[in-house]
């Protein structure tokens, strides 16, 4: 598994530099994606992430539009830790940039726009001040502009109710956002995360930019709060557990609910072939001499696998003090 992220300019010293640094890798692999990058990768997107098994004749390659961490990783598994956080982040995020006469809405996914749609309603006339008239027109313009905007809403509220999005961003002047969130339903109102600052005629890449920074910091924000949630949960005996060993029995026994970690943090773990069960320490070393157990690189990457699974929420923090001492990894449970 690699992921890369860099400029086409600098992509493969980069890589090669990277690759040297792996230890087990098939040079079939390594081949394969010297070639790939050098002759078949278009360079279109910002970063990389590809998985290699010439002995399995498998092969798995995609660019995007959002940034990874440079890394290379061997193992008789995928490694996905990066795509499941790529995936927490920037998975489908929608964008509803607003002005007084309708909406353009936007839902981008992993910094791709996905779909779009957009409402124009009537015309709203600018008037100079001044004279005997120029309220009652200020007051029916002001009526038509939140006609549109309540229109505008109502799109939005359909073009959003079945598409996976989970957070919103909401663009335009700080008047007219705030008159738009105003009418959105209360299910649109606490998707919303923030909102940017941009003109009628901002582009679709100048919306995704600004929103992927904004859904940068939320992600942020959430992976701390919900780091300190599970702490405070775990040292006063309620429902969540710390480190290592807590987190994987609770996944593999179905009882967590949110699975958070450290970014750098990786524990080497055994694996049971016939029941895929994990442990962190053999008793008998004759297990994996016998090919009963494997060595597994990564304990918490079979917590990931098996969130997945399960459906469990899992968040990747890059730094959080009390998390950090407490074991890197935590989890919410169910009881």
């Amino acid at each position: 598994m690699l992921t890369h992220n860099g400029a086409p300019a600098s992509s493969t010293n980069a890589l090669r530099k990277l690759l040297d640094k792996v230890e087990g890798a098939d040079p079939e692999d390594v081949k394969r994606i010297q070639n790939y990058i050098e002759m078949g990768y278009n360079r279109q997107g910002r970063s990389l992430i590809l998985f290699s098994c010439a002995k399995k004749d498998f092969w798995w390659a995609f660019s995007f539009a959002v940034p990874v961490d440079d890394f290379a990783f061997v193992s008789f598994r995928p490694y996905v830790r990066q795509l499941a956080h790529l995936l927490d982040v920037y998975e489908r995020c929608g964008v509803v940039q607003v002005d007084q006469e309708g909406a353009r809405i936007y839902v981008f996914n992993m910094g791709n726009l996905e779909a779009v749609e957009g409402y124009l309603g009537e015309e709203v006339k600018q008037h100079r001040s001044g004279g005997w008239s120029a309220p009652r027109y200020q007051r029916r313009e002001e009526g038509l502009a939140r006609q549109n905007l309540q229109e505008a809403a109502e799109m939005a509220e359909e073009f959003y109710r079945n598409n996976g999005t989970r957070r919103l961003i909401l663009a335009g002047t700080g008047k007219n956002v705030a008159t738009f969130k105003d009418l959105l339903s209360n299910r649109l109102r606490s998707m919303i995360i923030g909102a940017i600052a941009a003109d009628a005629n901002a582009s679709p890449n100048d919306l995704r930019d600004k929103a992927l920074a904004l859904a940068v910091k939320a992600e942020k924000r959430d992976a701390d709060a919900l780091a300190d949630q599970i702490l405070a949960a775990a040292q006063t005996g309620g429902n969540a557990v710390l480190g290592v060993t807590e987190t994987l029995t609770a996944v593999q026994q179905g009882r967590a609910s949110h699975v958070i970690v450290v970014a750098d943090y990786a524990q080497q773990a055994y694996r049971f072939v016939d029941s895929g069960h994990v442990l962190l320490e053999l008793t008998e070393d004759a297990d994996l001499q016998s090919g009963r157990v494997q060595l597994l690189p990564d304990a918490v990457e079979s917590c990931l696998r098996r969130a997945l699974v399960q459906n469990i929420g899992f968040t990747v923090v890059d730094h959080h003090d009390g998390l950090e001492k407490a074991g890197k990894i935590g989890a919410l449970t169910r009881y």
